[in-house]
């Protein structure tokens, strides 16, 4: 979140990635949607606390229930933040929720989680799947990523 700051700070006419500094109310309700996804989702469900949880009863099975419980109760509060009208997470422009949104929910698709309980949710990651910088973006799309995990077209 740190380097996504900086760049919203330091080239704020570039892509801006918050509502105007005069649109505050619009600032705090992305910094919502981040927070739920950088503190509710991503910190419990991060590698390392993951395979803490699985080493307590060597059970992969309480880490895969941790990790999809993590991710129904943030995913939960996100959706019930977010319109149903908008193309994204807030509005018809991408901004920070939207860019720690795309990988959260790649995650919890890596741990085969069914999302249909978050439809408005689904609906912007689709929105934004569609997007060329987030299909550049997609690790499948890196040059670092292992063959057998890159997409098909590469």
């Amino acid at each position: 979140m740190t380097i996504l700051e900086y760049f919203e700070e330091r080239f704020p006419d570039q892509s801006p990635l918050l509502p105007p500094v005069s649109a505050w109310q619009d600032r705090i309700k992305v910094r919502d949607l981040v927070n739920i996804i950088a503190i509710d989702v991503q910190a419990p469900t991060n590698s390392r606390i993951a395979k803490r949880v699985r080493s307590v009863r060597d059970n992969v099975e309480d880490q895969v229930g941790f990790v999809r419980q993590a991710f129904t109760d943030g995913f939960q509060a996100y959706e019930a933040l977010i319109s149903a009208s908008s193309k994204y997470s807030f509005g018809e422009q991408v901004t920070l929720a939207d860019i720690v949104l795309v990988p959260a929910v790649d995650q919890a698709l890596m741990y085969k989680m069914d999302l249909e309980f978050v439809p408005k949710l689904l609906r912007v990651y689709h929105s934004l799947k569609e997007l060329e910088a987030f299909k550049a973006g997609d690790e499948k799309n890196q040059g670092d990523t292992p063959e057998q995990f890159r997409a098909a077209s590469q």
